[in-house]
């Protein structure tokens, strides 16, 4: 199971180490394609000394994503999503829900929100969804699709 939340502990190491931490073994490859699934890659890139240091103060959904490439590169069948999606302004939010888009292909993945517009995003991108209520089913939306 992969674990995304909405703030994320970090370690006194490299970005590269902390996505790591999600599968030890990993390829220098594997964590690339695990920031770019997340969305995380463009920011990393620009950063100077991009995924060898953390001492980098993180803005706007910065951990939320690193954090999700540190869920994905362990490819979870699995994936919670635990109010990732909650950040500063709705430009951050954007990017982290379009990280989503993409890691939650193919896998089950478990959206806890309170925030109405995750609520909506996940009722419409999502292939089955279901919204649960205090332990209870409260509705589901079957895709015509499949």
């Amino acid at each position: 199971m992969g674990l995304a939340s909405q703030e994320p502990a970090f370690f006194a190491t490299s970005i590269k180490e902390n996505i790591l931490f999600g599968k030890d073994d990993a390829t220098m490859e594997e964590v690339i394609a695990a920031a770019k699934a997340s969305n995380a890659h463009s920011f990393i890139s620009q950063l100077p000394q991009r995924l060898t240091k953390v001492g980098h103060r993180f803005q706007g959904g910065q951990k939320q994503r690193i954090a999700i490439a540190r869920a994905m590169i362990k490819m979870p069948r699995i994936l919670l999503l635990d109010e990732a999606t909650s950040v500063e302004d709705s430009k951050s939010e954007k990017i982290v829900k379009g990280a989503l888009d993409k890691v939650a292909i193919d896998r089950t993945t478990i959206i806890i929100a309170h925030c109405l517009s995750t609520i909506c995003y996940a009722g419409h991108n999502c292939g089955n969804p279901r919204w649960a209520s205090y332990g209870k089913w409260v509705a589901q939306r079957v895709n015509e699709n499949q």
